[in-house]
């Protein structure tokens, strides 16, 4: 989404006026942790736990 996308977004969604600069400076200082973690090494294993039930009505 463009910096105008998401301006308008926010003021639909939550009436609320944001300029594209202010957006673009959030952006910008987030996008190197984004880009961090979505390159982060991940575990060989991870634990997964199911916890499921089902009903049966006669």
């Amino acid at each position: 989404m463009s910096n105008s996308d998401i301006e308008e977004q926010i003021r639909e969604l939550y009436d609320f006026n944001i300029s594209t600069s202010t957006i673009s400076r959030i952006t910008d200082s987030v996008t190197n942790d984004i880009i961090a973690w979505k390159n982060r090494p991940l575990e060989a294993t991870y634990l997964i736990v199911w916890m499921g039930w089902y009903c049966v009505q006669s």
